[in-house]
């Protein structure tokens, strides 16, 4: 049924029809009642439920009011209020929806962390087709897939990377000291949280190696290595290595090449997921060498203890050097 002025008039002369009333008390009700009333309505009078609906949603005091009326011109203020509001809503959707769709959405990478724990090592291969091998006690976050002008990932441990060419997109590591940038190559990186230092040795290609800020960094290639020294003078030093043994371990080759034994013992403990206590600082400084192919705990500590003449006992998983 169609709410005319002369059937609004009707219902507040109490002269309209159960069918009649029924009809505007829903329209008082519905949200048309707020956007489409009559034209060149002139009454006195509405129902003040259709005042106080429109007033509560609109958050607008509703004056004292003697009876159960109003007078139209408070109706029709409030209308108009409802209306402009509703234009300004509309009109801001548009605004907001127009320049979300003008203003590019901010990319969101989903990230993948590998670990790898004491006495494991594992092959992960990257979405760009980089291949890395983790050593022990190594944390490697990466994004599921490179987006934008780089390929940035972040690393603690040790690993070997074989960095697939990209020439468009530079390959990034950060670590909690530096970092470093490829376009292609092959390199060891170590970087130990509880170590001072940070180490690279490029097997092939060329490698830019940073302190974190930027301010030293050195640009290596082929068998050279760069190491980053965490002091009250940092800085990064550079020398001509020889890089197979640098990389052995990817391969299961335990190479320890003239160090002491406090220093072979953290690399134990790494290997073979176990404690290892030297009894003595004397001990602790004592320096070995040896190269092993995949070999057991026990070869190991035979031959140590017998080049360097001390004994060790096991207590569970903790060994002792004494």
């Amino acid at each position: 049924m169609q709410i005319t002025k002369e059937l609004i008039e009707r219902y507040h002369q109490g002269q309209c029809n159960p069918e009649e009333e029924d009809a505007v008390q829903q329209w008082l009700e519905s949200d048309e009642a707020e956007m489409s009333y009559p034209a060149q309505l002139d009454l006195n009078a509405l129902e003040e439920k259709g005042w106080k609906k429109i007033a509560s949603r609109y958050d607008i005091a509703i004056p004292p009011i003697a009876g159960k009326s109003i007078k139209w011109n408070n109706y029709r203020l409030i209308l108009q209020i409802a209306a402009c509001f509703l234009l300004f809503v509309g009109l801001g959707s548009i605004y907001y929806f127009n320049k979300e769709q003008n203003v590019p959405q901010k990319t969101v990478l989903v990230y993948k962390t590998i670990k790898t724990l004491k006495g494991q090592k594992l092959q992960v291969k990257l979405p760009d087709g980089t291949l890395v091998w983790l050593n022990a006690e190594s944390v490697l976050r990466f994004p599921e897939s490179f987006k934008g002008n780089h390929r940035a990932l972040e690393f603690s441990g040790e690993a070997y990377f074989d960095v697939a060419k990209d020439p468009s997109k530079p390959f990034i590591i950060q670590t909690a000291k530096t970092k470093v940038q490829v376009l292609g190559t092959r390199f060891n990186l170590r970087a130990f949280a509880k170590e001072s230092s940070t180490a690279v040795v490029v097997e092939e290609g060329k490698v830019r190696f940073s302190e974190k800020s930027g301010q030293q960094q050195a640009t290596l290639t082929a068998n050279n290595m760069g190491v980053f020294q965490n002091s009250s003078l940092p800085i990064i030093k550079t020398q001509k290595v020889e890089v197979g043994k640098y990389i052995a371990w990817k391969n299961n080759e335990l190479l320890l090449d003239n160090l002491t034994i406090e220093e072979i013992a953290q690399i134990l403990e790494r290997w073979y997921n176990v404690e290892i206590k030297v009894s003595t600082a004397e001990l602790a400084k004592e320096r070995y060498t040896g190269n092993f192919n995949n070999p057991s705990l026990k070869q190991v500590l035979e031959s140590m203890s017998f080049a360097v003449k001390f004994d060790y006992r096991q207590e569970e998983q903790t060994f002792i050097f004494y």
